[in-house]
């Protein structure tokens, strides 16, 4: 049984690739159609493979020095989200009254000159036309900055939201476009970053096993065993090199190590239809 982790026609599009050494066989691309991007159940099987000058590397200190500089630099990328939900009294004295505090992660993938957007769970951000306020802490952070929801999907669970640019120069974007629309190698490493218990930019490490179904959203999702809890909703999952594969949204309650991420293209589908990707 799946849970929440609750705290908490064809197009040409340039997608300003990473230059980073990696090969890759022909992708069939999604369909726009009025501006609107679609990704088809069966769209993932059409993907090309990837390959990375990492997963060759025999020499152990080699190996080791790319794990450790990939944990910092997503750690980085990385946000705490509180999300507090309001609702109105109408008995006297009249006033909004704090219904409930969301804990979650989330994951900057864009800076422009005043603020930083941040990919996130719905279901941390838990908007549903309620009173809200929203803050996040970014990495090294030592106080919460006020954030604006400025995107949501509630059937992909998927939110957006920006903040303003501080003098922060520690912050990292995460390269969200380098693995988006290749298909992911069994058994390959991946890495899961997030907040999880209060734990703050946390990194664990696990494997891909496969894309399955679940019964929480309607298109197939990320099956992997890098350990997430609560309040790792809306972090990311990463690749060895530290690109973007997804964000972790689930968890079971059979195993530590049965957790699922919403896929980097339905993520991409989704900022590109809110006009937050072109």
């Amino acid at each position: 049984m799946m849970i929440f982790l609750n705290g908490c026609s064809i197009w040409d599009i340039d997608f300003n690739f990473s230059t980073s050494p990696k090969t890759s066989l022909t992708t069939t691309m999604p369909m726009i159609s009025d501006g609107t991007m679609t990704i088809l159940n069966d769209q993932y099987e059409t993907y090309g493979q990837y390959s990375s000058p990492s997963y060759d590397i025999k020499n152990i200190n080699e190996y080791n020095e790319i794990l450790i500089s990939t944990r910092d630099k997503i750690r980085k990328s990385n946000v705490q989200v509180v999300a507090t939900i309001y609702h109105y009294s109408s008995f006297f004295p009249y006033s909004t009254i704090i219904d409930t505090k969301m804990n979650g992660s989330g994951v900057i993938f864009k800076a422009d000159a005043t603020h930083y957007y941040i990919i996130t769970n719905e279901h941390v951000t838990n908007n549903k036309g309620k009173l809200a306020d929203y803050h996040v802490t970014l990495f090294n952070g030592s106080e919460e900055i006020k954030a604006t929801l400025i995107a949501y999907d509630e059937a992909l669970d998927l939110a957006v939201l920006k903040v303003p640019k501080g003098t922060d120069d520690t912050v990292e974007i995460m390269d969200i476009t380098s693995r988006v629309f290749h298909q992911f190698t069994t058994d390959e490493m991946v890495l899961a970053v997030g907040n999880p218990l209060s734990v703050v930019n946390n990194v664990t490490f696990g494997k891909f096993i496969d894309m399955t179904p679940i019964s929480n959203v309607s298109f197939e999702v990320i099956y992997h065993n890098a350990m997430i809890h609560e309040g790792s909703s809306g972090g990311a999952l990463t690749d060895i090199d530290g690109y973007f594969l997804g964000i972790n949204t689930w968890g079971s309650n059979d195993s530590d190590e049965q957790s699922f991420a919403i896929p980097s293209d339905i993520v991409y589908m989704f900022l590109y239809n809110h006009g937050l990707f072109e």
